[in-house]
């Protein structure tokens, strides 16, 4: 079947210039290619006429006209491609104009690649837009790459692509609210295993599903309890272990004695912790470095196991805190306020450490 989808063109006019040494305008080369494949049957033209015409203006068509000799096969598989469907005939005619066109092989590749391709990822995103591919919309895809004649290295890739672009969707969804459920988790990999189609996440995006992953936990008493190489009694639990700097203020300021009646940490489900102040504390001369070593969070205290001996602050004396992303403020009952310095998930920190301490309240 022959596809009339070429019109015939005006030549173009020789310019003053081009009449008084006898030569024609180039562009009438691609014109007169363009009007042989209007006027006769695909398949009757021959290479010779093409290359007649070329010598006659004196061009090499697939050079001097590159794109526009690609756009003459564009147009055509184009035309092939509107009901989906590349038959036998449609693909002798493809042959034959690859042939007099002089296309290399790469670039009708690379052709079909861009235009059946497209036709079939739209169709696949539209199949596993629910996330699901049953049997008759699996067998659907496969008659459809068949149909198309493309082939199964870009079909794969192709629906590899889009049930990524779909899973990553979903996923974008929902921790859009800074949280993923267990209910969401499930659902991710339902999904994936449904599409056959693999996860692939970059470490700094598994870091987030895994921060949001734990901030449900936390906002749900899910917290997690770490197994740790140090003494602590029977029912004490650890929540958090880092490397962490303790500093406190170089000038003491004026101790005011509260009682634990006092304190005004507001402790609103998944507000007030969260709010992760992203500004970096400054570590000026008003601050003084006492000691680095391991920072723990229990369901009872901050454990701080330094290189010049331990120190402790129990959370039933702590009157409020601020994060910072390098560390966070601790302003307590009595003593000096220190501010222990961290580099990584301090919001983490905050959230264990406002739960624990409203665990204590309750």
């Amino acid at each position: 079947m022959e596809h009339k989808i070429y019109t015939k063109k005006e030549f173009k006019k020789p310019s003053l210039v081009q009449k008084f040494f006898g030569k024609k305008p180039k562009e009438n080369a691609l014109t007169e290619i363009n009007n042989l494949l209007a006027e006769k049957d695909l398949r009757d033209i021959t290479l010779e006429e093409i290359h007649l015409i070329a010598s006659k203006y004196g061009v090499n068509p697939s050079v001097d006209f590159e794109q526009e000799i690609l756009q003459f096969y564009k147009d055509y598989l184009k035309s092939c491609l509107e009901d989906r469907f590349v038959s036998e005939e449609e693909l002798k005619d493809l042959k034959h104009l690859k042939y007099i066109l002089e296309i290399n092989d790469k670039e009708v590749a690379k052709i079909h690649e861009e235009l059946a391709g497209e036709i079939y990822r739209k169709e696949v995103e539209r199949v596993i837009n629910d996330g699901e591919l049953d049997e008759n919309e699996r067998i659907f895809i496969e008659k459809l790459q068949n149909d198309l004649r493309l082939p199964d290295s870009i079909a794969k890739k192709i629906y590899q692509t889009s049930g990524q672009e779909l899973i990553r969707n979903f996923m974008n969804n929902a921790i859009a609210d800074a949280k993923l459920t267990p209910e969401e988790e499930q659902e991710l990999i339902k999904i994936a295993k449904n599409l056959n189609a693999e996860v692939r996440l970059d470490s700094a995006t598994k870091s987030s599903l895994e921060k949001y992953k734990l901030y449900w936990q936390i906002e749900n008493d899910e917290m997690p309890e770490l197994v740790v190489d140090i003494n602590i009694p029977r029912n004490e639990k650890c929540y958090f272990h880092t490397q962490a700097i303790w500093y406190e203020p170089v000038k003491e300021a004026q101790q005011i004695i509260h009682s634990s009646s006092s304190l005004r940490i507001k402790i609103a489900k998944g507000l007030y912790w969260r709010n992760k102040n992203e500004a970096v504390k400054k570590i000026d001369n008003n601050w003084e470095a006492i000691d680095t070593g391991d920072m723990y969070l229990t369901n009872k205290r901050i454990l701080f196991k330094g290189k010049k001996g331990d120190k402790i602050i129990l959370l039933n004396r702590i009157l409020d805190f601020t994060v910072y992303s390098n560390g966070i403020d601790i302003e307590r009952e009595t003593g000096k306020n220190p501010f222990l310095s961290f580099e990584r998930t301090t919001d983490i920190f905050a959230m264990l450490l406002g739960k624990a301490i409203s665990q204590l309240k309750s």
